[in-house]
């Protein structure tokens, strides 16, 4: 993303990403740098998932550093958390997790960035499970098929999409897994029509059909590459570090 780079001791790597995220305020929620590999950093690889797609790709671009949206653990990964694991340590890599703490970040997080790639004007960020702002609510112009078809051009797919009102214009965001009905709540109680996320449950697409609430579906996947390629933009920008995104197939369907 770079055109002048460097070279950085793995400390202040990881020194900038704790502060800029803020990560004392997710502690516990077992993020941060969790492999450690070699002890110097000049190019970074970031991805939304711990994936072995994702993991070969950083080796295969020679990156120092991967830094993931999601974890791999037990509870995402069954057995194949430690195949991914061993094959970082076995690469040398080191690998950082940022997952609420980027959801959460003001400014360049997910909701923030996905707001960013549709024209959504923020109004103010709200806290879905009462706890942590990972939500954004704001303005937005035209219509909502026009609204639907904007989220498919600008993250290169096509979301679902169910119209539940004649109101549009004021959009609730959370990316990724979002679709639940009391998040959906939240944000139709600050006034939101409409609510775009990646993924919902089968009772938060009853819920938006029987709450009135226009609902987009456009993929966990899509909605948060632009909260991971911004963190990116932030590292090659502020630390003149060689970033690189590594896309992943994913294949996400509601059909």
């Amino acid at each position: 993303m770079s055109l002048e780079t460097s070279t950085k001791p793995l400390a202040e790597v990881v020194d900038y990403l704790d502060g800029l995220l803020h990560l004392v305020d997710q502690e516990g929620s077992g993020e941060g740098l969790l492999i450690e590999g070699r002890p110097a950093v000049s190019k970074v690889g970031l991805a939304v998932n711990c994936s072995l797609q994702s993991i070969e790709g950083a080796i295969g671009r020679d990156c120092d550093l991967l830094i993931t949206h999601h974890t791999a653990s037990l509870s995402t990964d069954a057995h194949i958390a430690e195949q991914k694991h061993s094959r970082l340590r076995e690469a040398g890599l080191n690998w950082y997790v940022a997952h609420n703490s980027l959801d959460c970040a003001n400014d360049f997080g997910t909701p923030d960035a996905l707001a960013r790639a549709v024209d959504v004007v923020p109004r103010g960020r709200f806290r879905p499970d009462g706890r942590r702002e990972f939500g954004i609510h704001g303005l937005t112009s035209g219509h909502f098929h026009e609204f639907v078809a904007r989220v498919g051009q600008r993250l290169g797919m096509q979301p679902h999409a169910w119209k539940n009102s004649d109101s549009f214009g004021h959009i609730g965001i959370v990316t990724g897994g979002g679709g639940r009905p009391a998040w959906m709540a939240e944000a139709q109680s600050l006034g939101c029509d409409t609510f775009l996320t990646g993924e919902a449950l089968m009772f938060g697409m009853l819920f938006a059909k029987e709450a009135g609430l226009n609902l987009v579906v456009a993929g966990h996947y899509a909605t948060e590459t632009p909260g991971v390629m911004a963190l990116g933009a932030r590292l090659s920008r502020e630390l003149k570090l060689d970033v690189t995104y590594i896309p992943e197939e994913i294949v996400e369907t509601y059909d």
